[in-house]
């Protein structure tokens, strides 16, 4: 019986003996893991280059494929010992699908793992000649810019900055969208902007052509024109001159210019400077008459077809000095001056020198007064006088008043 439990006791362990041996030469032969971390490293227009985690077993190689269909019907197959492939000859704008299948061989006998779950890969697209960028909108603190859609992008790449700060540069990823509005920008300001086709994959690598498209001078709505200042040279003149504050962002300015001569504001002229100044020399038979005007002036920029106007400045009011005339008559100097149109009042200023010293006479609504002093003193005999008149306006609770650039003398005599 002892003999009996000794022969059962050799068998079990025989067995066992067996059964590890069989599991050695299962686990000897077993095929590679599946191929984890791939992911698309680089791209251009005509290629693609990937890299995955690398399988720590001896002996493994790889087998990578490249199609054009997530079946793998057919395309590219290369075999790498490292852990990251290149395909080159590939068409631009494109997604293709990679996968990696890890394998050994041993006595010439190869064993493949799990291929990998399939990358989409992409293609960089060509740069296009018709994207026609181009600015459509704005405002005082924004741009709108728009493009045409790029063979092969499904996404793109806008970088913008503000004329003459190109470090301080704003790069905006965008999806396959063909317009975009910058905001926050600075105003009364110019900007450039590119825009980069790309194309993106599902595992959101962008294969970016950094050949892009620009378009630069690209204005903010102009703000508000201060400093406008009208001016009459003389009072016989039909140059009415404008100046103000220049605008950066504008490409012209628009002016109007009303008589206020009448009971209702009657529109004189109406134009548009195509250029960037700051000054204006207006010039129309319109203006010879003496009356009362009021002027105002607006910035524009042009946007392909389109004028957008900033706001009007504020009313600016402006009239000749009228024409004197003296004559000496008993006792003093009769002034008389054409009336200006819209005029309410006038102020007559009186000087022994042509440069200074002028002293207000009066301010009266006629056109004509005898002048008999000179401050507290009668008018001197042989002596020459000076004289200037300037026309007011009362807008409100406001007066306003006309040019005064000349004077007019003549030698009193008794």
């Amino acid at each position: 019986m002892r003999e009996a439990w000794k022969y059962v006791r050799l068998c079990v362990m025989a067995a066992a003996i067996l059964l590890l041996l069989g599991v050695g030469a299962d686990a000897q032969a077993a095929a590679p893991a599946q191929v984890q971390g791939l992911q698309q490293v680089s791209s251009s227009t005509s290629s693609v280059k990937v890299k995955w985690d690398a399988l720590i077993a001896d002996g493994i190689r790889y087998k990578v494929e490249l199609s054009e269909d997530i079946m793998f019907s057919g395309g590219k197959t290369e075999e790498r010992s490292n852990t990251e492939s290149n395909f080159y000859g590939l068409s631009s704008g494109k997604s293709y699908f990679v996968r990696v299948t890890a394998f050994s061989r041993e006595n010439g006998e190869e064993r493949y793992g799990t291929p990998s779950r399939p990358l989409e890969v992409v293609t960089a697209p060509e740069r296009s000649n018709k994207q026609n960028l181009r600015q459509t909108a704005a405002t005082k603190t924004s741009i709108t810019v728009k493009w045409e859609s790029n063979p092969g992008a499904n996404a793109y790449r806008l970088e913008y900055f503000k004329i003459g700060d190109n470090g301080n540069r704003k790069v905006v990823p965008l999806g396959n969208v063909l317009t975009y509005t910058a905001s926050n920008l600075s105003k009364d300001a110019e900007y450039a902007f590119y825009v980069y086709a790309e194309r993106k994959s599902t595992s959101g690598y962008q294969a970016t052509n950094d050949l892009g498209n620009s378009v630069t001078g690209c204005p903010v709505l102009p703000g508000k024109v201060e400093g406008l200042t009208p001016s009459f040279s003389s009072p016989t003149t039909m140059y009415l001159d404008l100046s103000w504050d220049r605008r950066n962002a504008a490409d012209g300015y628009q002016y109007e210019i009303y008589s206020i001569a009448g009971k209702k504001a009657k529109k004189l002229i109406s134009d548009k400077k195509g250029y960037n100044g700051s000054m204006e020399s207006v010039s129309s038979t319109k203006l010879v008459k003496p009356q009362f005007l009021k002027v105002r002036i607006r910035a524009y920029v042009v946007l392909g077809t389109v004028t957008k106007y900033g706001a009007w400045s504020g009313w600016k009011y402006i009239s000749k000095q009228p024409e004197i005339k003296i004559s000496n008559v008993r006792g003093g100097q009769r002034i008389s001056w054409k009336k200006v149109g819209g005029a309410d009042s006038y102020t007559l200023y009186i000087s022994s020198k042509r440069e200074n010293g002028y002293k207000k006479v009066k301010t009266l609504a006629k056109n004509s007064l005898t002048v008999k002093k000179y401050g507290r003193s009668a008018l001197k005999s042989g002596k020459t006088y000076y004289y200037t008149v300037v026309a007011n306006k009362k807008i409100g609770r406001k007066t306003y008043k006309g040019s005064k650039t000349h004077c007019y003398s003549r030698v009193y005599y008794k």
